[in-house]
């Protein structure tokens, strides 16, 4: 296949040990692979978490790093650091979480104009802004899940007080789904002077037969139409909890909004786009 260029895209660093997620591109295809560290110090500390130094020692030291594999395993022994190729697969959505017929993208393919947070990127697609969500490693595939779950349950039921979800993202195939794009909602974040809507609001969401879970003051959006909730990882549907769960935590959501609308702290805000 000949050589490659290597781009270091996430990481997921242990006490331990270190996965890595990298863009491998050919001349003529791209695709992600990725890397377990399982022994951080095969790295010096300075490297392991900047890109250009984590791909150029690995490729120095791993013997087969330009074969063609998806997942890699790199360890030591008796001082002697050795690598298995293939030995675990990458992680995707399971498949029993509900999907509509959608188009599915490639994310190699995905134009990133800037990161809001670890999991959340604005991209351009068809010259139009859309959010990016998605899972780079396995421990957040759950996340990934229950928001794709959440969504499409609330969408099937009519609900239009969450973003749509235009399509899927994949990596390597189409069966490896890793993410989601959906509309970005124009407008601002809530605030204290916007409690009386964003109570009617979360009721009406509430109606739909789910409680939002992760209620911040930057997951609700004042739009020319009124108040709209995103980030929906931590969604709970009438399907999951009985109805007195259910009651009891949409009250407890209710009761709950001044306070959240009232919070300085700054928990959840996104990382600014440059110049704002």
């Amino acid at each position: 296949m000949g050589s490659s260029k290597d781009t270091l895209l996430s990481l997921d660093m242990g006490t331990k040990d270190c996965f890595y997620r990298i863009r491998r591109d050919y001349a003529d295809s791209s695709s992600v692979v990725y890397v377990h560290l399982q022994d951080l110090d095969i790295l010096c500390e300075d490297s392991r978490t900047y890109g250009p130094s984590v791909i150029h020692d690995l490729s120095l030291m791993v013997d087969g790093w330009d074969r063609s594999w998806t997942t890699l395993t790199v360890f030591k022994i008796n001082g002697r650091i050795q690598s298995n190729e293939d030995t675990w697969k990458p992680h995707a959505l399971p498949l029993d979480i509900p999907l509509e017929n959608l188009p599915r993208l490639n994310v190699v393919d995905l134009e990133v104009k800037h990161t809001y947070k670890n999991r959340v990127s604005l991209i351009s697609l068809q010259s139009q802004r859309r959010i990016f969500k998605f899972c780079p490693f396995e421990f957040e595939v759950p996340y990934l899940a229950q928001e794709i779950k959440a969504l499409t349950m609330l969408s099937r039921r009519g609900c239009s007080l969450i973003p749509s979800v235009l399509s899927y993202v994949f990596e390597r195939s189409k069966e490896q789904i890793i993410g989601f794009v959906c509309e970005e909602l124009q407008g601002r974040f809530a605030d204290p002077s916007d409690y009386v809507q964003c109570r009617d609001a979360l009721q009406e969401l509430h109606s739909y037969g789910c409680i939002h879970g992760d209620l911040n003051k930057f997951n609700i959006i004042i739009t020319a139409n009124g108040p709209r909730f995103i980030d929906c990882e931590k969604t709970r549907l009438d399907t999951d909890l009985s109805d007195t769960e259910l009651a009891t935590l949409q009250q407890q959501e209710i009761d709950g909004l001044d306070e959240v609308l009232n919070n300085e702290e700054g928990w959840g805000k996104p990382w600014p786009e440059t110049g704002s």
